[in-house]
This record gives structure tokens, C-alpha cells and sequence, in this order.
């Protein structure tokens, strides 16, 4: 048998994949629910579902892609025909970074940036000496790679910081160019690769669910509310909690934190990089429009608090008397008990709107992940010094690798059930 603790995406996708090979596996989840970070909840003044905060995925997502439609699911994700992102700032107002499906997508993308306000062929030549800068040095952070080829601070300031902050969470002077250029290959490679998709449904529905009941047809024994504090090992096995159960293998898909205190082997809270990302839901009794020219439900804040800029009741579908809008700040630290920052964000939707006063929402709650993105950093512990029994499928990507998505959780699930079915051959 088979061990897979922590319930969130990339314990689900392991389980999955390991069963599909006839695996006996048993997951457990310290919560009373699946899910992890990609979990909805419950609110009872608005009596709607909704997400800890909005996730926006790019269709280079091909693992994502191949486990919803492995779990019947990918009719739960809507997918652009081609890459169509509605911006905004003060002085331009509305504008898109839009590109013709008619064209090659390198082409494309460069014809969508001249038409940018302001841009016109300076960016498009960037855009050509940034495809061709490939020579990188270790630790160079994406400020620095950047440095050489003279971007224009707009291409910087409309592309290539809020494709940083939104796939990254960090800022470009901190950020690793190594991770950073992979974030690029990956984005825009392709119309199909660059498009950008949304979730129809809350994550606990469109996602988790689908996964659950996957796993469960396959003869996945799911064990949420129970936390694995310690594990010990014999020559018959290994025991979680000192259980009755003996494993053969043991994968850890928590937090990289949580495995050093499950196996005594992994790194201390201490010694890893995370990030913070913060979610301002809203809702009002008055129509808000984000103002896309497109229709899009979201939109991208330049030179604003708020980041990104969501529509979610345009976005699922809702039908509610009450419009429910996300705004999502990456990086930053904020106090979720300090008002101040909740009104600047609250205004900036207002002027996005065109609305002639300030809106005044009649509900607010704000969801913040403390520790939601580990950053990719070189790591300092070994570990080849796991035993052979022990996977560790942990968050903590290494600069060059993709950083905390969706898509990052999948791959991580998918490489450990290989790794561990390749270890019992």
C-alpha cells in the first residue's frame, strides 16, 4: 500500500495517477474538507460559495488541461480562443493586449503590442531582443536580466512586472530570471499556450470534487480530519500515528514546513521564502462594470493597489440581486484589520467602472494566504538523503522550474506517482 498525505491538488493528482496503475493508496488530509489552498468557502451573509481568491490559468496549463478532461471536468474551465487581457491605469483608461488568431503568434503578440497606447514599435523590438536573450547566471533575479536590453519602462510596466507578480508573486528585483524565462517559453509559445481560462465554477466544485470522485471510483481510501503527526518505520512497513496500516512507499504533498514535522527529514518553517496573497471580495446591489471592451470578467490594474480585478459573478454565472467582485494583491503584506488600503482599492474600482461616485459595497470579506506562494529558491537541504520509502512531493520549486500554480501542484503529483511506481519495479 501506499501513503499520500495532504489533500490538496497535488496529493489528489498523485493518488489518482498511482490508482489508475492499480495502487492500493490511502490519502489523508489534516482538514475536515479536501482541496488545500484551492478551496472554496462558505458565506453566510451573501449564502454563496466563493473562492479563497480568483485563479487565472494560461492554456500552456497542459497538465491541468489532461487531469480535468481524465476526471470529466474541463468543461468546468472556460478557455479564450486567443490571448485577450483588458487592462486599465489612470491615464489611458481602457485598453487590451489582444492578438489576431490570423496571424503566427509571434507576430501576433508583436502587432498586439504596437497597438497598446503609447507602445508602438518600441515594444515590439524589445519583445524580439528579449526572445533572443537566452544567456543567464546563477541567481540573477529578472531585474537584472532585464537591465541590458533597455526594456521601455511601459512594456515593464503593462507585461512583463504584472506576468511576474501574477505567476510568481514576487516583484522583478527579487524574482529568479531563471524561473522567469520559463514562465515566458510557457506563456507565449503559442495562441493555444497564451490564451487565458477562468473557472466556471467555485474550485471546491469545478475542481476538488471532480478529483475526489475520480479518485474514489479508482479505490482511493480518503481519510480527511486526520493529521499525520509523526510516522515509524519497521521492517514490516511504515505506520502513520502508530496506526494498525503498514505502507510501502510514503509521499508528502503539505506544505514544505509540514513534512520536516511528518518526517523529520524536511526543512523548518524558518529557512523557507513565501509570499502572501490577499483577496478582497465585495459585493454590491448596484451593476459594476469592469469596463473590458471585450466582455472579459477580469481585468489588470496598472499603476494601481489592486492587481487584478475580477468579475466573478460574470465569470460563474451567478444569478444573485448582488454582483460579486474579487480584487487580488500578490506580494504585498497587508493588515487585514487596516480599512485604508481596502478603501484605495475600493475607489480604484469606481474610477475602472466610470462610476461618478464611490462605490459602497454592501458586504466585504478579505481572504488572506499568508504563506501562499513558496518562492523558487536554491535549496539547502539534500534530498537524496530520504530513504528509498519516502517521496517528497513538497511546494518549494528551484529557480528554472515553474513556480505555485495549479499547474506546478499537477506536475508535482503526476512526477511523484512516477517516482514511486518506478521505485517498486
Amino acid at each position: 500500500m501506499i501513503a499520500v498525505i495532504g489533500g490538496g491538488v497535488a496529493g489528489l493528482t498523485a493518488a489518482i495517477r498511482l490508482a489508475e496503475q492499480g495502487k492500493a493508496v490511502h490519502l489523508f488530509e489534516a482538514a475536515p474538507e479536501l482541496g488545500g489552498r484551492t478551496r472554496s468557502f462558505f458565506d453566510k451573509t451573501t449564502g454563496q460559495y466563493c473562492d479563497n481568491g480568483p485563479h487565472l490559468m494560461i492554456g500552456a496549463y497542459s497538465a491541468t488541461r489532461r487531469l480535468l478532461e481524465d476526471c470529466h471536468a474541463a468543461q468546468n474551465v472556460h478557455w479564450q480562443e486567443h490571448l485577450n487581457l483588458p487592462l486599465w491605469d489612470a491615464e489611458r483608461g481602457h485598453f487590451q493586449l489582444r492578438t489576431v488568431p490570423w496571424l503566427p503568434f509571434p507576430l501576433a503578440l508583436m502587432l498586439g503590442l504596437i497597438r497598446l497606447p503609447a507602445h508602438q514599435h518600441a515594444s515590439a523590438l524589445a519583445l524580439i531582443k528579449l526572445s533572443r536573450r537566452t544567456s543567464l547566471t546563477s541567481g540573477q533575479t529578472v531585474k537584472e536580466w532585464l537591465e541590458p536590453l533597455n526594456i521601455p519602462p511601459l512594456l515593464q510596466q503593462d507585461m512583463l512586472e504584472p506576468l511576474c507578480l501574477g505567476t510568481m508573486n514576487e516583484y522583478p528585483d527579487t524574482a529568479p530570471a531563471a524561473s522567469f524565462r520559463y514562465v515566458l517559453d510557457e506563456s507565449f509559445s503559442s495562441h493555444k499556450s497564451a490564451c487565458l481560462g477562468w473557472f466556471r465554477l467555485p474550485l471546491s466544485e469545478a475542481l476538488i470534487e471532480p478529483l475526489r470522485i475520480k479518485a474514489g471510483k479508482l479505490g482511493v481510501s480518503i481519510h480527511v480530519g486526520n493529521r499525520i503527526r509523526h510516522t515509524q518505520t519497521s521492517a514490516s512497513g511504515i505506520q502513520l500515528n502508530a496506526g494498525d496500516m503498514k505502507f510501502q512507499h510514503l509521499i508528502v504533498t503539505t506544505p514544505i514546513w509540514a513534512s520536516g514535522q511528518i518526517t523529520g527529514l524536511g526543512m523548518q518553517q524558518a529557512e523557507v521564502e513565501t509570499r502572501p496573497i490577499t483577496n478582497l471580495h465585495l459585493w454590491y446591489d448596484e451593476p459594476v462594470n469592469l469596463g473590458s471592451p471585450s466582455g472579459q470578467p477580469l481585468l489588470g490594474g496598472i499603476g494601481t493597489l489592486g492587481q487584478w480585478f475580477f468579475d466573478i459573478s460574470s465569470q460563474m454565472d451567478e444569478h444573485s440581486d448582488l454582483q460579486h467582485i474579487a480584487i487580488v494583491i500578490s506580494a504585498d503584506p497587508l493588515d487585514c484589520r487596516d480599512s485604508g488600503w481596502m478603501d484605495v482599492v475600493t475607489r480604484e474600482l469606481a474610477e475602472i467602472s466610470g462610476q461618478p461616485h464611490a462605490l459602497h459595497p454592501v458586504h466585504r470579506r478579505v481572504i488572506q494566504e499568508r504563506r501562499a506562494t513558496v518562492l523558487a529558491r536554491s535549496r539547502t537541504h539534500d534530498s537524496a538523503r530520504h530513504p528509498a520509502w519516502l517521496i517528497d512531493a513538497s511546494e518549494w520549486p528551484q529557480p528554472g522550474e515553474l513556480p505555485a500554480t495549479i499547474e506546478a501542484a499537477v506536475r508535482r503529483g503526476e512526477q511523484a506517482a512516477r517516482m514511486c511506481i518506478m521505485s517498486q519495479k
